[in-house]
């Protein structure tokens, strides 16, 4: 069994479950990306693992929308792995390159905070009017044609500061932008749900 450090706790199992899907897979697909190896599965299906929809409600109403979400390093690593992204970023990223820095720079479990996951709001509509608001979000994984995984998140709006700067230097490393500027939602989970066919919504977190 795998076990890693949450503060002072060894990580819950129904958590590990949904890291070993969410986080491991997803570095073994950057593997498969870097070796040349990954097919169409790994960039549709695959990625599913990437882009949960956001269910918030609030001023601008109950709504979904469907964003990428990410993980983030320990407030202790953070200045040095930022270091490292203002480094690495380039106009014109090969796809193989950009995988490579994020499998070894950025998807280090030992650096990881697992009780957070990240994200970039580019809109700025009706998901931000509910957080601004208040709304806490719960992320809908849904990975076809069985897989799905419900995380109630609450969450805060980063609009500077290290974790800002973070998930913005994440999204210009892969995509080769350079100063993106978009509020950050930084989502602490609360619970996690098996929502797959063989559990029906059991819950695994806490």
């Amino acid at each position: 069994m795998l076990y890693i450090v949450l503060g002072l706790e060894a990580m819950h199992p129904g958590m590990e479950i949904f890291h070993r899907w969410a986080f491991f897979e997803r570095r073994a697909l950057l593997d498969r990306i870097i070796r040349g190896k990954a097919d169409r599965f790994d960039f549709t299906i695959g990625f599913t693992r990437h882009n949960p929809a956001f269910i918030t409600d609030g001023p601008a109403g109950l709504n979904g929308s469907i964003k990428g979400v990410g993980y983030v390093h320990r407030e202790e690593f953070l200045e040095e792995t930022l270091e490292k992204m203002r480094e690495r970023i380039v106009d014109t990223p090969k796809m193989a390159e950009a995988a490579g820095f994020l499998r070894d720079g950025i998807y280090d479990e030992e650096k990881i905070d697992f009780s957070l996951l990240t994200s970039l709001e580019l809109a700025k509509k009706h998901t931000y009017e509910n957080v601004k608001a208040g709304s806490d979000i719960t992320l809908l994984y849904y990975m076809p044609t069985s897989i799905s995984y419900e995380v109630r998140c609450k969450v805060e709006i980063h609009e500077d500061g290290p974790y800002f700067e973070f998930v913005n230097a994440l999204h210009d490393v892969f995509h080769g932008k350079r100063e993106t500027r978009s509020p950050a939602y930084v989502m602490r989970i609360r619970e996690i749900y098996d929502n797959s066919t063989e559990a029906m919504g059991r819950r695994i977190y806490p």
